[in-house]
């Protein structure tokens, strides 16, 4: 048998309600009258334990006046800032989904792209991706040092910025076609064969480098390593990788205007499809492969040596990033979404 007081209290938590902006307003007003706190208590029907308390946790120290003085609008603040501090999260509570958010971020998955796969496959589980930032960056979690698993980071939440575009030196390249001319099919991402390619630097003075190529509509990604910069390794290895696909697939390839890209008439006869061009000083323009380069600089960060890093491992970067769940694809990956494309099951390319 319970004995009274404890029953009393069990009473107390299950009845207990939060004090009103009206009730702070009248204890604010009671107190200033010198009124004890078992009357203001009385006067509100709430036990002189609850005014207490209200009274000591939202009273600050006022130097001038040489006492604590109470603010109902700061006690209000206060009480609000501390509900949402002991929230337990989603995430908390459930260990299951929380392992998953873990694992995910540790294969280099977003916030958003977790949040976004959640809603897809496991609808019960899905969480905002502000939930999973705020976790990521919530204080207690702060020795996991989880922001470490993001693509910028940053230690810190950031605000959005935009990057400076890089600039290159004007080349006259011979067939040159400037974007405006691109079908429209490409433009508006009608259809899987429309590809962007870039060349990833390592060390300077370094001979090595990455070619990135990637398909607009579906942002699948192929990377391939280069001996060097010159423009017939790059045409090279863009026609040995893009001709593993049935040639009706490949319709145009958009570049920049680097002076590794001089051959792609070569590439444009051989894989038998039109090649475009971003205008100098505006490599946004081909914004699909700068952003995917992004992500692969992740695993290969800025000031990289490329001497050593093999195909094999390219390869392998190549899938992580094409398992990932993109929002542009409704949270669908890359490899599904070529898959949903042209029905052939999972391409070896």
């Amino acid at each position: 048998m319970k004995c009274p007081t404890q029953t009393s209290m069990m009473w107390d938590m299950k009845s207990y309600r939060h004090l009103t902006t009206a009730e702070r307003e009248l204890i604010f007003l009671y107190h200033g009258q010198g009124k004890s706190t078992r009357r203001i208590g009385t006067l509100l029907g709430r036990s002189s334990r609850s005014i207490g308390r209200e009274l000591e946790r939202n009273s600050r120290f006022d130097g001038l006046a040489n006492k604590n003085v109470y603010s109902p609008s700061r006690a209000e603040r206060l009480s609000i800032q501390r509900r949402i501090d002991s929230k337990v999260t989603k995430l908390e509570a459930d260990p299951a989904l929380l392992s998953f958010v873990v694992k995910k971020l540790g294969l280099g998955w977003s916030p958003e792209q977790i949040a976004g796969r959640l809603k897809l496959k496991a609808s019960e589980s899905a969480v905002s991706h502000e939930t999973v930032y705020q976790f990521i960056y919530a204080k207690q979690n702060k020795t996991t040092r989880l922001w470490e698993f993001l693509r910028r980071g940053h230690k810190r939440r950031q605000v959005k910025g935009y990057r400076k575009a890089s600039s290159y030196k004007h080349l006259e390249i011979p067939g040159r076609i400037f974007i405006e001319e691109r079908p429209q099919e490409a433009d508006q991402r009608r259809s899987f064969g429309h590809f962007e390619t870039d060349d990833m630097e390592g060390l300077r003075n370094e001979r090595e480098a990455v070619s990135a190529t990637v398909d607009r509509k579906t942002t699948y990604l192929l990377l391939d390593r280069l001996e060097s910069q010159e423009a017939t390794v790059k045409a090279r290895a863009l026609t040995s990788r893009l001709t593993r696909f049935p040639f009706s697939w490949v319709k145009t390839i958009t570049f920049d205007n680097g002076r590794e890209n001089r051959h792609h008439l070569e590439v444009a006869e051989s894989l038998k499809c039109k090649t475009y061009f971003c205008h100098p000083y505006h490599s946004w323009e081909k914004g699909t492969v700068e952003n995917t380069i992004g992500l692969v600089r992740g695993f290969l960060p800025k000031k990289t040596s490329l001497k050593d890093v093999t195909q094999s491992e390219l390869n392998t970067i190549a899938y992580v990033l094409n398992s990932r769940p993109r929002k542009k694809l409704n949270y669908y990956t890359p490899q599904e979404a070529v898959y949903n494309e042209i029905k052939i099951g999972s391409l070896q390319v």
